[in-house]
């Protein structure tokens, strides 16, 4: 197998990094398909796009499948969006492989890729021709199989691609010839097995049609049947069901038709037709298709670049010796799809001399069968959801082998990511597959196996691999003299477990499945099988099966019951609640309007309450006005007090009466944290009239909730209107209650310094996020807490300042201009500044023109102190659509960075969060996959330069949050002026952050997933560490005045932040405890010789925040944080 990750180039020039694909020109022309009615491409969806870049190709992986068979699937990534897709290759010249048609048997007929090819025997295949998929189910053009032709093609789409009968693949054009002699003389025939007739002509239907109606056109039509070349029978109008062997249907319409009413019962009829073929080459096979993608090694001009869709195509090498098929995922938010010329672009690309464009959209379907597999199975992503039953389709054949053992592939059966990953003590299970030189399963009983080299751990004699120490290896499996491998990385020691649910809400009569992952302290991670989980549940509630997948299903047993599933692995557990059904509550029926009240953002924006006529009784109607400003706009049905929802609330529902406007209905509710989530209940409202809206509740948010806000919003300036919606009947629905234990908290990770401050042999630079200001209100709470915060920064004297966006709230020319005074006074030129845009940077105008106008450059890359720093723009919630062409540079400064050896650390900057750290994943990176990719980069980096190091800065989310994926560090910094939105227990209060970076190389050992990380020169210190300063006002130190000796006592404090926000002084702030002289501060096993020194009145864990009081003293305790403190004198009795 071979997997590539680069940018794909058709220039001449690659560089080893990669280079980059030249723009595609729009030259559009209308869609050539001529019956649109009958493709089964109409009434799909169409998403149309504007012209397109460069293409990274993030993924290729190309395995043999048969002889001279190959199977490449993979991704890529332009400024249009993602593509997914797969191409078989085969070899024509190959005797030991063919192609033929696929069909089910009768033209009428349609079955899936996968049933034909099973059926078959083929080991692959795509889908075919366009069909009638409306009524007959048959394709349009003509059809070929084994040298037989079944059909002949449907007014102008002779267009076919298949393989001669010297094995030479064609795209050519074929026509019916063929006459039928009556008593009454000779005449064309004019259709052969088609769902419709030309105007006059005579069609043939024979005993492959099937029994679908014979015609579908015409209004004067006339039938006769004729059996052993005598007819049978005759009648008005067209038939159906089937057609006996020896027997066949003459259908003719209007001249065609007076013809045949000439026959009489016992006439003499014969029929005589071949495929006239361009070129007069004979067809082994052949399916009908409708755009000419590639002719005589060029792509046509005037192909349609504006059409995205799912698409299949077939194309075949300048000797005409190598079949290329093509299959290209559509219409999913993970692959966009493909217009003609593109398709025509990649079809060049892959060798293609020729290629012609066959049936897409829901139909594009490949299927394989890999080496050593029983059975082929769907390889590519239908857009349905599902494969479509098709007409016919292209099989691949493989010559059955010697059945002896010729090679195996490995694989483990779990279907999950990093499936190669395993923790020491934990267990992976491998399989086997042999085949032989065909490539057809061959049985292996007896495998051998081992891992290589062994130290990393042992397989028992049923492929099970029992891992022992962290490393890399190769899991081998043997039989004789033949083998196969797979890589396998043992990680480090287990310290996190997460099942994939939170809460699982079960239905009777329905089953559910979750999963385990684990996690290791760099964030490394590999998913759990089951036999090194330990469960504990309820089996009167619930039932959990094993499945092969390391999954588990569960099966509900009583309703209106729960129970909680503790989940065990090694000496880490977790519990996940399990409840069976959901019953309804009315939360409020709006039959008085006390309890609620109207406001507006902003300002200016109409809203207005009032009691009428609801769904059922009174009812409360929010009139807004969204023709004041084309700023976002928003007008606010509130609850005052906030409305307690019972319960574990899982759905929130209500009727709405809509007036079709399209604004957006949002609803924000608040959990017993503090913390605020806004939730979807419609994307627009489209409708008249009431219409019954809900919205699912994110997981993980702290009961019990409250509901603050049900509102329409307008983000668009251009749509100006006013409105009116009428809300009643407010329900929720809830589970059985269901108590849960507390779970294991988060450990405190060690990139946020805690009881110490950046050392001087560090060089630092700071981060600001998310102030929000704006220049109509220059003395808010946000603009003073910005001003504070640069002051404190210009304090540190950090090398530079990097703001990551939001600065301001939205971005007119006079925000930003307010911005820039706000800078100069405050910090002026005392360090340097780079400051990237937020999503708010583009709020109100929808560009960045007016902050490429103030601050002129949008994004920066620049290497300081041997640390490269990349900074990107994020303003539209994706690189991508913000400015593709950073992508492109991220990945060549990443390539360039990894191997110079004046670059030892890399810094990438971004606005948005690749994860939310919030249930509501409202604050991360739109589009999934992208963050997949920034992720994926990084962790390359890391591993490919030996361990050089990585960072990932963001905003956004307004709470401060540290992750680890794959080894490498996510910080998102908090916000420096606008409301956090985490809870003030977990990262959400007002915060700036000042960096420290290591000058020094980073040590080899700091990269893999294998091995062990020792990060700098001094042992426990990351190479970049950080200090989160909350912007305080105040300490208060939460501690008695006494305490008797021999007592252990918690001690913490609370800071406290502007708009009386409070928070737990603790983690992720960086917190100083210091003490007086007898008072003994720190941890582990100093803390323990300490205890027993006789030295020290008291000791104070810093870790647990306990205080142990040893000896009749007085003594003091002092906390602080960003140059704020608060002490208290403890006597101990």
């Amino acid at each position: 197998m071979n997997q590539k990750w680069w940018i794909r180039s058709l220039l001449v020039f690659i560089i080893t990094l990669a280079s980059i694909v030249p723009a595609v020109h729009a030259d559009t022309v209308s869609n050539p398909v001529s019956d649109v009615r009958s493709s089964s491409d109409h009434t799909e969806p169409e998403i149309t796009v504007g012209s397109d870049g460069k293409t990274i190709v993030s993924k290729e992986e190309t395995t043999t499948i048969g002889p001279g068979i190959e199977l490449t699937t993979f991704e890529r990534f332009d400024a249009r969006g993602w593509i997914n897709g797969e191409i078989l290759t085969v070899d024509l010249a190959n005797d030991q492989s063919s192609t033929d048609l696929l069909f089910p048997g009768k033209i009428s007929d349609a079955m899936p890729v996968s049933e034909m090819v099973e059926s078959a025997g083929a080991i692959g295949g795509v889908n075919g021709d366009f069909f009638d998929i409306n009524r007959t189910d048959a394709p349009l053009g003509t059809a070929i199989k084994g040298g037989t032709l079944l059909k002949g093609p449907q007014g102008s789409h002779t267009l076919t691609a298949g393989v001669d009968e010297q094995g030479v693949g064609k795209i050519t054009n074929i026509f019916l010839e063929g006459n039928v002699t009556l008593p009454t003389g000779k005449y064309p025939l004019a259709a052969l097995n088609q769902y419709a007739i030309p105007v006059n002509g005579i069609g043939l239907y024979t005993s492959v049609w099937g029994e679908a109606q014979r015609s579908t056109s015409g209004n004067d039509v006339y039938e006769v049947t004729v059996h052993n070349g005598k007819v049978s029978s005759v009648a008005d109008g067209a038939g159906k069901g089937e057609i006996e062997k020896n027997t066949m249907v003459l259908v003719g319409r209007e001249q065609g038709a007076d013809r045949l009413r000439d026959l009489s019962v016992g006439d003499d009829v014969t029929v005589d037709y071949a495929p006239a073929v361009d070129g007069d080459s004979l067809m082994d096979f052949a399916v009908g298709g409708n755009v000419i993608l590639a002719k005589d090694g060029q792509v046509p001009g005037g192909l349609d670049d504006s059409t995205t869709a799912p698409r299949t195509s077939v194309g075949f090498s300048e000797d005409g010796k190598t079949m290329i098929l093509v299959a290209i995922d559509g219409r999913q938010l993970d692959s966009r799809g493909m217009t003609y010329k593109e398709l025509a672009e990649f079809m060049k690309e892959h060798g293609a001399y020729s290629a012609l464009n066959i049936d897409g959209g829901g139909s594009t379907t490949m299927v394989a069968r890999k080496a050593g597999k029983e059975d082929a199975e769907v390889v590519n992503a239908p857009s349905d959801g599902e494969e479509r039953k098709v007409p016919n389709g292209i099989g691949i054949f493989a010559e059955a082998g010697s059945g002896d053992l010729t090679g195996f592939s490995v694989e483990t059966p779990i279907d999950a990511e990093n499936s190669d990953h395993v923790f020491p003590g934990l267990s992976r299970t491998f399989v086997g597959l042999g085949h032989d030189e065909n490539y057809s399963p061959v049985d292996v009983d007896g495998i051998s196996w081992q891992a290589i080299p062994s130290k990393v751990g042992s397989f028992d004699k049923d492929g099970i691999f029992h891992a022992e120490k962290s490393g890399s290896a190769v899991a081998q499996a043997k039989i004789k003299s033949k083998k196969g491998t797979m890589p396998l990385t043992v990680l480090g020691e287990l310290n996190q477990i997460e099942a994939t649910t939170s809460h699982l809400v079960l239905e009777m009569g329905r089953k559910s499945t979750f999963s385990v992952t684990g996690y290791d302290k760099y964030g490394y991670s590999a998913p759990i099988e089951p036999r090194d989980i330990e469960l504990g549940y309820d089996e009167s509630v619930i039932s959990i099966e094993k499945n092969q997948d390391g999954s588990f299903t569960v099966q509900p047993k009583r309703d209106g019951s729960a129970t909680v599933i503790t989940i065990q692995v090694l000496d880490h557990d977790i519990q996940v609640p399990a409840t069976v059904g959901l019953s309804t509550e009315e939360v409020s029926n709006f039959e008085d309007i006390s309890g609620w009240n109207s406001t507006s953002y902003p300002s200016s924006v109409g809203a207005s309450l009032e009691l009428v006529e609801g769904k059922n009784g009174n009812g409360l109607q929010l009139n807004y006005d969204f023709t004041t400003t084309t700023a976002t706009r928003a007008a606010y049905l509130q609850a005052s007090p906030l409305l307690e929802l019972p319960g574990e609330v899982q759905k929130i529902g209500l009727w709405v009466k809509g007036d079709g406007n399209g604004a957006w209905l949002r609803a924000v509710i608040e959990d017993d944290s503090g913390t605020r989530y806004t939730l979807s209940l419609a994307d627009e409202v489209d409708w008249t009239g009431w219409k019954h809206i809900e919205t699912t509740l994110p997981e993980g948010i702290q009961y019990p909730v409250k509901l603050w806000r049900i509102y329409p919003v307008e983000t668009n300036g251009d749509e100006q209107y006013t409105g009116q919606l009428i809300v009643d009947d407010l329900t929720v629905e809830v589970p059985p209650s269901v108590e849960i234990p507390e779970q294991e908290a988060a450990k405190p990770d060690s990139l946020v310094i805690q009881n110490d401050t950046i050392s001087e042999d560090r060089w630092k630079f700071a981060v600001l996020a998310d102030s929000q200001f704006t220049a109509d209100s220059p003395n808010s709470r946000a603009a003073e807490m910005a001003r504070e915060s640069l002051r404190q920064i210009v304090q540190e004297n950090p090398d530079f300042l990097v703001i990551n966006g939001d600065l301001v709230d939205s971005g007119w020319e006079e925000d930003f201009e307010y911005a820039k005074q706000v800078l100069e006074e405050e910090v002026g030129d005392e360090i340097p500044i780079y400051y990237i845009p937020g999503n708010h940077e583009i709020a109100g105008p929808g560009t960045l023109d007016n902050f490429m106008e103030a601050f002129g450059e949008n994004r920066y890359s620049f290497d300081h102190e041997g640390t490269r720093f990349i900074l990107l723009d994020s303003s539209t919630g994706s690189f991508r659509t913000s400015d593709f062409d950073q992508l492109i540079e991220l990945k060549e400064a990443l390539h360039e960075a990894k191997s110079d050896p004046g670059i030892n650390n890399v810094v990438v900057f971004g606005h948005h969060p690749t994860r939310d750290p919030l249930p509501t994943d409202n604050s991360q990176l739109q589009d999934r996959k992208e963050a997949d990719l920034i992720e994926n980069w990084l962790t390359e980096f890391r591993e490919d330069s030996k361990g050089k190091g990585a960072i990932y800065v963001s905003g956004h989310a307004h709470t401060v949050n540290i992750d680890r994926v794959e080894g490498v560090p996510y910080m998102v910094v908090g916000s420096s002026g606008k409301a956090p939105y985490g809870s003030p227990d977990e990262g959400g209060f007002y915060a700036w952050t000042l960096f420290g970076v290591d000058p020094t190389p980073v040590p080899d050992k700091a990269h893999g997933p294998e091995r062990a990380s020792k990060n700098s020169g001094v042992y426990g210190r990351e190479w970049i560490e950080a200090e989160v300063r909350p912007i305080l006002e105040s300490i208060t130190l939460n501690a008695p005045e006494t305490i008797n000796a021999g007592e252990t006592i918690k001690i913490n404090a609370t800071g406290h932040q502007a708009g009386n926000l409070d928070f737990p002084l603790r983690y992720p702030a960086s917190v100083t405890w210091e003490g007086s002289d007898n008072v003994f501060i720190g941890t582990g096993t100093e803390l323990e010789r300490a205890k027993k020194s006789g030295q020290y009145a008291a000791i104070f864990n810093t870790s647990t925040k306990e205080m142990t009081a040893l000896i009749a003293d007085d003594i003091k305790l002092i906390v602080s944080a960003n140059n704020v403190e608060a002490d208290q004198t403890i006597t101990i009795q």
